[in-house]
């Protein structure tokens, strides 16, 4: 949490030691501290640390043979289930076929759920992973629309349209598909019970300032890219899939913007912007270091040791809210603090959805391979 600076001089006395120490240890004990310095345990998705501590701990030698059964038995059940409703996924994303009236579409079915299943992985919660694959996917091919594909007369008829109800006036055909896709998916949010939260779902406010070439101060534009990105829109859809747990009450707190969620949000935008390819920086688009690097006059390694900070900051905000009593369901305050921590993951080193490699073993390891029984 914030102001307890004898963990952050913890932290530095204890990072350049466990370095040397991993250089002299074994092969097994070595990568164990290497992964612990690149992803902080706390700071990873629980089902990516649970496979990397299953493998560490059956190389122990004083691992207990009944309790790494029932993990590897746990994890492979799981991992069936998680197997299924990719499948549900990738049958509806086939069927809506939107590669031919859309050619910058991108098919990233598996990298979608592997972020849903990173927020939410227990098995009650199958609805709320396949409606967040859904939700990133149609998200992405927004953004895109947005940022790489369409015109600013375009977009701005397209978001008339969007607000209006009405694909009547689109100067498009591919925006008549998107709009249809889009309307599409929130018909079946609005089809479930306990969806009280539903105006959450259309909160997408274009970022203009792309197109005008301009960099506002940033905390105006981080103030408009948290309204505007896609990061307002997931914690109500993962809500919407746990009606069980999330009603009226749930969603009036969801709606007060509370600092658990705004933290979340920040670090998720942050993070997306850090990692933001360098065509993008080409095209011109209004990313978070740019806006911070004229502001303040510095170099581009010094707006990122910045921003790096305030990610580290926003962590010590969720750590603090996270323990904080809330008449909020834990499993609700969990999956917050878990869309950080799929963010901490997919952007670790670069964008990880648009890079498809980069997650390729991830998804891999929980989707594809269980873990050996024998």
């Amino acid at each position: 949490m914030r102001g307890e600076d004898i963990l952050d001089e913890a932290i530095a006395f204890a990072r350049p030691l466990l370095e040397s120490l991993a250089m002299q240890s074994s092969p097994h004990l070595a990568k164990h501290i290497n992964d612990a310095l690149s992803m902080p345990f706390h700071r990873g998705l629980p089902r990516v640390e649970a496979r990397k501590f299953i493998d560490f701990y059956e190389e122990e030698e004083s691992h207990n043979e009944t309790l790494l059964k029932f993990a590897k038995l746990d994890y492979n059940r799981v991992q069936l289930l998680h197997k299924q409703e990719l499948g549900v996924v990738s049958r509806w994303w086939k069927e809506l076929d939107l590669a031919k009236g859309l050619p910058y579409v991108r098919d990233r079915i598996a990298e979608g759920f592997f972020q849903s299943a990173g927020v939410q992985f227990e098995p009650d919660f199958a609805l709320s992973r396949i409606l967040l694959t859904k939700c990133i996917q149609i998200l992405a091919l927004v953004d895109d629309t947005y940022d790489s594909y369409g015109t600013l007369q375009e977009l701005q008829c397209f978001t008339d349209a969007l607000e209006r109800g009405n694909s009547d006036q689109l100067p498009a055909d591919y925006l008549k598909i998107l709009y249809k896709a889009v309307l599409d998916f929130f018909e079946e949010l609005g089809d479930d019970e306990g969806n009280e939260g539903r105006s959450y779902c259309i909160n997408y406010t274009k970022e203009r300032w792309f197109y005008d070439l301009h960099l506002p101060p940033f905390n105006e534009y981080m103030h408009n890219a948290l309204i505007s990105s896609c990061f307002s829109l997931l914690p109500p859809v993962v809500f919407l899939g746990v009606e069980k747990l999330a009603g009226v009450k749930e969603f009036k707190w969801l709606e007060t913007n509370p600092k658990l969620v705004e933290a979340s949000k920040f670090f998720g935008r942050l993070l997306n912007d850090m990692v933001a390819r360098k065509d993008e920086e080409k095209e011109g688009h209004c990313l978070a270091g740019n806006c911070y690097m004229k502001e303040y006059g510095v170099s581009k390694e010094k707006a990122m040791e910045e921003l790096r900070m305030m990610c580290d900051n926003a962590w010590k905000d969720m750590n603090e809210e996270s323990m904080r009593p809330t008449a909020v369901p834990m499993p609700l305050i969990t999956s917050i603090v878990n869309l950080a921590r799929m963010m901490e993951v997919v952007f670790q080193y670069d964008d990880g959805y648009t890079i498809a490699s980069s997650l390729k073993d991830h998804v891999t390891l929980m989707f594809v391979e269980p873990i050996p029984e024998d």
